[in-house]
């Protein structure tokens, strides 16, 4: 039987096309069409639907204001036998897509192909234009309490499933919408008088949460600055805006797969790290569980904003620390007050700071001397007195990841014995030195300021799926209180 309903059977990741469609002579064109890269939070986790031959369920977007438009066709549909019928596709992308999305094709064309395109503006307010070569790139951003915004959130959200690894809905109803800032990227054409000039190429959701600061004075030493003012009515107005200080954390970043590989998602991501960085309400700035691809973005670029400071170029291996045996690693390696003065006024959260610190700082050491663990090369190193200060300072910045490795943990390895708890370390060492290399080995390769990449499908409000979702573990990355979502749990934190 199961070989009979195989014909029957399509994976539903080729079965769907999204398609960015624009106005043309006698109808309407696509200019990109695509696949999804996950479809299992729709059609299950084999991806497959089921009760059709020939299938193709084409979402094709109006390339501005990305209105959708849904098509279905198939060659052959199986008829139903006893228990057994083809998937519903409407009952199951309804809750995906807004009720416009299945009106008829006719509609979808007659409505993009309106003259008053001409003057269409995305959502919200212009934030950044970027001018790169011949091409200009627009980041606008609305809070999703806007109406607007809102409503191109609800036509666009099904990306966030299909690009990213256990991304979720935003809950629409939320009374807080207001907390939400959405970043929407767009490239800016010269085009006919009577189409769009804006090309949709992604967004990404922000979220503030409430970031407690202890009192600098105790509660006795506070006064009041200004006289009580009763007068107001009930009930209050909503405010427009928050105004409390926050950890603004980056929820979503996608980059469709047309515009990936040419730099966009960096040009996005830093527009969006500037924005707060001169937010006067966010102390700071982190990613909701972040990919490899997105976690490399945010290195490389993190990196290259902070070489562009004095002061942290100026960050360095105290080689004059003596880490004594059986004793505590000293505090002395780094400078700790420069590191949290720097830290704070970049507004980088502390795991995601101390790595880039620890990557900078390894480029300060020659790669003969991080190679001096081989015997032959040890031997050299030895002979060489310029570079023996330098092994000094190797051991001691081993020394120095370690202590942040065993900090972050430290639940885990309290429970081994000693032996199994300097190995553990040693082997998490050196995964994290490869891993420095490899993006120091990128930076060097694209050495332009603020990096190049793409850092599509970035960052999910969800745990992921299985252990495949590529993610590198970092469970200590800005959670902050109740309020913050729960992250996939890890054997070991790099």
């Amino acid at each position: 039987m199961a070989e009979e309903h195989a014909d029957w059977s399509s994976n539903s990741n080729d079965a769907v096309h999204i398609s960015l469609v624009t106005p043309a002579e006698g109808g309407t064109k696509a200019i990109h069409t695509f696949n999804p890269k996950f479809t299992y939070p729709i059609f299950g986790d084999e991806e497959r639907i089921f009760g059709y031959q020939g299938l193709k369920i084409d979402l094709r977007y109006n390339v501005c204001d990305m209105r959708p438009g849904l098509q279905i066709s198939y060659t052959k549909k199986f008829k139903t036998v006893g228990e057994t019928s083809p998937t519903d596709l409407k009952a199951v992308l309804e809750p995906f897509l807004p009720k416009t999305a299945f009106e008829k094709s006719a509609v979808f064309d007659a409505a993009i192909l309106d003259a008053s395109y001409a003057d269409w503006k995305p959502p919200g307010e212009l934030w950044k234009t970027i001018q790169s070569g011949d091409q200009t790139y627009e980041i606008w951003k609305g809070s999703l309490a806007d109406l607007v915004v809102k409503q191109m959130v609800k036509r666009i959200q099904i990306l966030v499933p299909f690009f990213i690894e256990g991304g979720t809905f935003i809950d629409l109803q939320d009374p807080a919408l207001d907390r939400w800032t959405v970043f929407f990227l767009y490239q800016k054409k010269i085009v006919e008088a009577s189409k769009s000039a804006y090309l949709f190429m992604g967004y990404s959701t922000i979220y503030r949460y409430f970031y407690y600061q202890p009192l600098t004075t105790t509660p006795s030493e506070q006064r009041i600055s200004h006289p009580a003012n009763l007068d107001f009515s009930l009930p209050l107005p909503a405010p427009t805006q928050p105004t409390f200080s926050s950890r603004s954390r980056i929820s979503q970043f996608v980059i469709l797969p047309p515009f990936q590989g040419g730099g966009n998602g960096s040009r996005f991501y830093n527009a969006i790290f500037d924005y707060y960085l001169h937010d006067p309400l966010t102390i700071e700035i982190t990613v909701e569980d972040p990919n490899e691809q997105f976690d490399d973005l945010r290195d490389l670029n993190d990196l290259t904003l902070l070489r562009t400071l004095p002061e942290f170029n100026a960050l360095h291996i105290n080689t004059s620390s003596a880490p004594r045996p059986k004793s505590p690693i000293p505090r002395d390696i780094v400078d700790s007050i420069a590191l949290e003065t720097l830290r704070r006024k970049m507004k980088i959260a502390p795991r995601q700071f101390y790595r880039v610190v620890e990557m900078h700082l390894l480029t300060k050491i020659p790669t003969t001397v991080r190679q001096s663990l081989l015997l032959e090369q040890e031997r050299k190193v030895e002979k060489d007195a310029g570079l023996a200060g330098k092994k000094k300072e190797y051991r001691l910045w081993q020394l120095w990841v370690k202590k942040r490795l065993y900090k972050h943990n430290k639940d885990m390895l309290i429970q081994l014995d000693r032996v199994e708890r300097i190995e553990k370390l040693e082997q998490a060492l050196g995964g994290v030195e490869a891993d420095y290399a490899r993006l120091l080995r990128a930076a060097e390769t694209r050495g332009n300021p603020r990096v190049e990449g793409n850092g599509e499908g970035a960052s999910g409000s969800g745990e992921g799926r299985g252990e495949k979702n590529g993610k590198r573990s970092s469970p200590d990355d800005e959670m902050e209180g109740a309020e913050a979502p729960a992250v996939k749990k890890v054997k070991f934190a790099k």
